[in-house]
């Protein structure tokens, strides 16, 4: 197999030939962060893997289409039979994406609809299917209930800034750096970043407590999502390497 193509390393100012200028694009400081390794990969930049729904995961009462795309609640969905995969939490709708990814960077997003109560993230395939996506170490998830936006991870939730017109949310996998994050797409905002150290392949997941959601999959990552320390400040960031402030035992949300 051929091996992955890398960009050339960058040499220290202390290595590098004195030069009497400059050209554009040539860099004689080291890449300190990852924000800087972004801009200078940017014309490297590929589409992430694309899925879609897996079906044998999905909720008895969910309904997806037949492109398996877009999946919505559906309490009179026919019968199906139960799978170790398939997700059975009481009152919240689940499916998986068809695909594990275990390096790389992926981006895709959900198209919310109408949508005021789900849950969209990364999961290993040891998750619990018979509970709710972040209540679990296994699972990563931005959520939404009613008017409440929040992160979950290991039964911890923090509250997120979020437009109640957020209609298309932008997920982020950067499995080799360590991050997963979510964005506004239409606005161009960061909302969440989780800073990981996976240990196992992870699939897309999805659940949802109303109407309906549909998913783009295999996107180029937006400009937009380069650097998400020029967006808001606060927000914790893909350059950033201290754990998100979560609080434990949040009310009115699953």
């Amino acid at each position: 197999s051929q091996p992955d193509q890398q960009s050339p390393p960058l040499l220290s100012s202390a290595s590098q030939p004195a030069r009497p200028t400059v050209p554009r694009k040539c860099v004689t400081e080291p890449v300190c962060n990852l924000c800087e390794a972004k801009r200078l990969s940017a014309d490297l930049s590929t589409s992430g893997q694309p899925f879609k729904l897996d079906p044998k995961t999905a909720h008895k009462k969910l309904r997806l289409s037949n492109d398996c795309l877009t999946m919505e609640k559906d309490e009179s969905s026919l019968k199906k039979s139960h799978t170790p995969e398939r997700f059975s939490s009481t009152g919240s709708y689940g499916a998986a994406g068809s695909v594990f990814m275990d390096s790389g960077c992926h981006y895709w997003e959900v198209l919310l609809g109408a949508s005021t109560w789900y849950a969209v993230g990364v999961a290993y395939k040891s998750a619990p299917k018979n509970e709710w996506s972040g209540k679990n170490s296994s699972s990563w998830v931005l959520s939404r209930c009613n008017n409440n936006f929040m992160v979950r991870h290991n039964g911890k939730e923090m509250l997120v800034e979020a437009s109640h017109q957020l209609r298309r949310l932008g997920v982020l996998l950067d499995y080799d750096n360590n991050s997963l994050s979510f964005y506004d797409a239409m606005n161009s905002q960061h909302l969440h970043t989780f800073e990981v150290s996976f240990l196992l392949p992870v699939a897309p997941t999805f659940m949802i407590w109303n109407k309906s959601v549909m998913i783009l999959s295999g996107l180029p990552v937006p400009d937009f999502v380069d650097c998400p320390e020029e967006h808001q400040e606060g927000m914790t960031t893909l350059c950033r390497q201290q754990e998100s402030p979560y609080v434990s035992g949040m009310k009115g949300c699953h």
